[in-house]
């Protein structure tokens, strides 16, 4: 990597190298190869490495430096609200970090976010219980062939399967959030000449548009469901106007309250959205304490699903801002004449930015390909089942097109 002849490259070794052990090669190498006498460097990368591998620069230093000016607010910087709106819903328990400090970072079993993540992963494991009795039961040749009735048997279990996967997945990461932090943060002072990009406008602008449509729609689907009266809803495949389902085994004989109070709305939510909920087999009664923890533990749902698509374009739009501001300084020096050591700073500086991009797809790539599938089945379904519907409604033609 450095340039020494006389030194082992890692990959001639016979054994595979980790990420870590080429990063500790890295730094070796890098702290030995800084002359005693040099000039210095135009944008420190070598200084800075040569600082962190002798410790001398520590979280305090990182903190001290990311409040000198605006071109080092990095990452944690522009993302710190909107992982602690997220952790206010349960959905990434970290401790401090509305902070800008490093140091306030952490992660305690004991703490009550995270407490109350473990109470809704309880709530969603007991509804993908219910739901998954349902599925077993009802995903049969006549589910396949009626209209809608794949996502009428699958649609329970996948939503809150996905969502205690999620809860599992967010909550591993928020044990390794704080040391993922300090790292990136090391590189972005490593790369300080390049300059930090800005990213909250971008990442505002990116959040508020993206949980604005979800809950739109979410709202849209909800009141085609629930709506006082309405019959071209998913529900009516399954419950009639009487609540009575029109197969065996359906829900209890419930007189479904149509009024346009909050009551009425809770139980036309309940027994119209989570119908598998209150079959014979399993619950045989309603009232209002259940149908409020299964309106928030669907709205949790609801806000944990699109948090983790929100999540991924966050952290890969900061990868690409700082890939794209390192792009931009490479372009700038074409056609210039620089020495050796000068080119191998350009060099040791991509290597660091790789590193990075390996180490953080290493912590979201299992998130990643949870929010790609469960993407994949919710188009599916949804095309499945709205294109039979649209036939007789307006409504349910714009809820389509616009989902």
């Amino acid at each position: 990597i450095c340039g020494h002849q006389h030194q082992i490259h890692p990959t001639e070794s016979k054994h595979p190298i980790k990420m870590e052990d080429l990063k500790v090669y890295f730094l070796n190498e890098l702290s030995r190869s800084v002359p005693k006498q040099s000039r210095q460097s135009s944008y420190g990368v070598r200084n800075q490495f040569h600082k962190l591998r002798s410790a001398q620069v520590r979280s305090d230093d990182m903190d001290s430096s990311s409040s000198c000016g605006r071109d080092l607010e990095g990452m944690h910087y522009y993302m710190r609200y909107m992982l602690k709106f997220a952790s206010i819903f349960g959905v990434f328990p970290v401790q401090g970090l509305h902070n800008r400090s490093l140091n306030k970072l952490n992660f305690s079993w004991c703490s009550l976010v995270t407490i109350y993540s473990l109470c809704l992963l309880a709530g969603f494991l007991t509804i993908e219980m219910f739901s998954l009795d349902y599925t077993i039961r009802n995903l049969n040749e006549d589910s396949l062939t009626a209209k809608g009735g794949i996502k009428r048997a699958t649609s329970g279990s996948i939503f809150y399967g996905n969502a205690c996967i999620a809860m599992i997945l967010f909550i591993r990461l928020a044990r390794q959030w704080p040391q993922l932090v300090r790292d990136w943060k090391m590189v972005e002072l490593a790369m300080a000449r390049f300059g930090t990009p800005r990213l909250g406008w971008r990442f505002s602008v990116m959040s508020t548009v993206l949980f604005t449509l979800a809950f739109l729609e979410h709202g849209l689907h909800n009141w085609l469901n629930t709506r006082p009266g309405g019959k071209d809803d998913i529900t009516a495949m399954s419950t009639s106007q009487s609540g009575v389902t029109a197969t065996p085994g359906g829900p209890v004989n419930y007189s479904i309250d149509n009024s346009l109070t909050f009551a009425g709305y809770l139980e036309r939510f309940s027994l119209k959205t989570h119908w598998f909920l209150f079959q014979e087999q399993t619950i045989t009664s309603y009232n209002s304490v259940i149908g409020f923890m299964i309106m928030w533990l669907a709205l949790s749902a609801t806000f944990l699903w699109n948090f983790t698509d929100l999540f991924i374009m966050l952290i890969s739009a900061a990868l690409a801002a700082q890939l794209r501001m390192f792009t931009t300084g490479l372009t700038a020096a074409r056609g210039q004449l620089f020495t050796n050591n000068e080119w191998r700073e350009y060099r040791e500086a991509y290597t660091l930015l790789s590193l990075l991009v390996k180490k953080v797809d290493s912590h979201i790539n299992s998130i990643i390909m949870l929010s790609v599938s469960s993407n994949v089945y919710f188009i599916c379904a949804q095309l499945i089942t709205e294109i039979d519907s649209i036939k007789h409604s307006y409504f349910r033609l714009f809820y389509m097109l616009y989902s």
